[in-house]
């Protein structure tokens, strides 16, 4: 099929696996162009995105015209947006040419939606990662179905075992995150910090912990497996959902130890595939027994690897898309 996917593809990023999984499966894509993710995320890029919805207000953005002009030219069989926004207006023409096949894959937390997004009437169908958003949704009047983010085997895989005491984190320096990173720098944790850089405000002691590295692919999966443990906290707007991190850091071989909710025991076994912890006693219990036995934990990792292959990558995830559209 040729499948116009939405959304900044930058490497490693959802755009990114989603493109690349498809092209695996046979299929051809269109859009998804490349982007530089630090060029994407910087201030002026992001100044221009907000005064161009704010010069714009309710009208169809330049972007939502470009879409409906690039399917009216290449005829897509499938028209998949993730975590993208589309103005109701061009989104109803294009059901003129992408009849029953508007799909949103939304791989943010849902509280995170803005303007018209998960709401829009005219998607043909949507999946979010949180059970709680599905019924939120379907009492809106959406079709909609659950669906967890996922991993890609292509470089989400064991390439290193353990060779330090660190405790990992890749991903954002939001204030919930910082705040339960200080309390282990303070009981002595060694961090090491990838991703994107810490805001201005953050803590001095976290901007001293980070790497300055953003790390993707086969190297996020070697900081992954290197470390001690990999921490997976999540926002305060991410709900009863998982982060694509639960699923990179199993595929990788690492000791994740999760936050945990109650979507999680849909997708991993506690104590055998993953670590979780609600309160941080028992954060640091984990912590200190990965420490003390680090050979227990390679069964740990181990496991999780194999169930993060068997039934948490990119195909498996749009297998269940494209059957529901066959």
């Amino acid at each position: 099929m040729r499948i116009l996917v939405l959304g900044p593809r930058f490497a490693d990023g959802f755009a990114d696996n989603v493109a690349e999984t498809l092209v695996e499966m046979g299929h051809e894509v269109l859009g998804a162009e490349e982007v530089d993710h630090a060029a994407y995320w910087s201030v002026p890029r992001r100044a221009l995105r907000l005064v161009e919805e704010r010069v714009f207000g309710d009208a169809p953005l330049p972007q939502d015209r470009k879409l409906l002009r690039l399917v009216k030219d290449r005829r897509p069989d499938v028209l998949l947006a993730l975590t993208w926004d589309v103005h109701p207006e061009i989104l109803d023409a294009l059901g003129r040419f992408v009849p029953g096949r508007r799909i949103l894959w939304w791989g943010d937390a849902p509280a995170n939606s803005r303007r018209f997004g998960l709401v829009n009437p005219f998607w043909d169908k949507v999946y979010v990662k949180d059970p709680d958003a599905v019924k939120k949704l379907r009492l809106a009047g959406q079709a909609c179905a659950l669906l967890h983010e996922a991993m890609n085997p292509r470089w989400h895989r064991p390439l290193a075992k353990q060779t330090s005491d660190a405790v990992v984190v890749a991903g954002n320096y939001y204030a919930f995150r910082q705040a339960v990173l200080l309390r282990l720098l303070r009981d002595g944790a060694r961090l090491e910090l990838y991703g994107t850089e810490p805001p201005p405000w953050s803590a001095k002691e976290i901007r001293e912990s980070f790497s300055g590295k953003y790390v993707v692919r086969e190297e996020k999966s070697r900081v992954f497996g290197a470390g001690m443990a990999c921490l997976n906290t999540f926002a305060l707007a991410e709900g009863n959902s998982l982060n694509c991190r639960a699923f990179e850091i199993a595929g990788a071989g690492g000791l994740q130890l999760v936050e945990f909710r109650p979507t999680l025991l849909q997708c991993f076994e506690p104590g055998k595939e993953v670590l979780t912890f609600e309160t941080y006693e028992e954060l640091r219990d984990h912590l200190e027994h990965a420490r003390r036995f680090p050979a227990d934990m390679l069964t740990i990792r181990e496991a999780g690897a194999r169930r993060a292959l068997a039934e948490h990558t990119y195909r498996h995830r749009l297998e269940t898309i494209l059957a529901d559209f066959a």
